[in-house]
C-alpha cells in the first residue's frame, strides 16, 4: 500500500462529505493540498471504475456515483493497486547470491499479508471513515 491509496480515500471522503455540490479538481486540490494535476489523474481512474461522475462547463465538477455506505476500502485498494504486493525482481538466484527460497518465502509472506489486509478492508466502508465509525 502506498500514499496513492490515501489520496483516493481523501478525495472520496471529500466528495462524500459534499454530496450536494459538484467539486472541481481545483477545489479538491485546495482542500486536501495535493496538486490539481494529480487530483485530475486520480479522478480519471475513479471515473473509469464508476466511483465518480463528471459534468463539464460552468456548473461542472465531480460527484460520487455511489453512496458512501456502498464503497468498501477493499474496492478502493483494488482500484489503486493493480498488482499484488510483490518482490521487486527475481534475480536473486544467481551464483553467490541469496537462495531461491528467499523469493518463495517473500512471495508467501506478501500474499498472506495482502490477503489479510483485503479481508480487513472489506469490512470498512467509506461511510465508516467520514462518520468516525468504530475503527480504532
Amino acid at each position: 500500500m502506498n500514499s496513492e491509496f490515501s489520496v483516493f480515500v481523501y478525495i472520496l471522503s471529500l466528495l462524500a462529505i459534499n454530496q450536494n455540490e459538484r467539486l472541481t479538481s481545483s477545489q479538491i486540490s485546495d482542500r486536501i493540498h495535493i496538486h490539481s494535476a494529480r487530483i485530475r489523474k486520480v479522478l480519471g481512474v475513479m471515473k473509469r471504475y464508476g466511483f465518480v461522475e463528471t459534468k463539464e462547463g460552468i456548473a461542472g465538477g465531480y460527484i460520487l456515483s455511489k453512496k458512501p455506505e456502498n464503497i468498501h476500502l477493499k474496492d478502493v485498494y483494488t482500484m489503486v493497486e493493480s498488482k499484488p504486493l510483490q518482490i521487486p525482481k527475481r534475480s536473486l538466484n544467481e551464483e553467490l547470491s541469496l537462495p531461491t527460497t528467499v523469493d518463495a518465502s517473500l512471495e508467501y509472506i506478501f500474499f498472506s499479508c495482502e490477503k489479510q489486509m483485503l479481508k480487513h478492508l472489506e469490512k470498512i466502508k467509506l461511510s465508516d471513515i467520514i462518520e468516525g465509525g468504530n475503527l480504532l
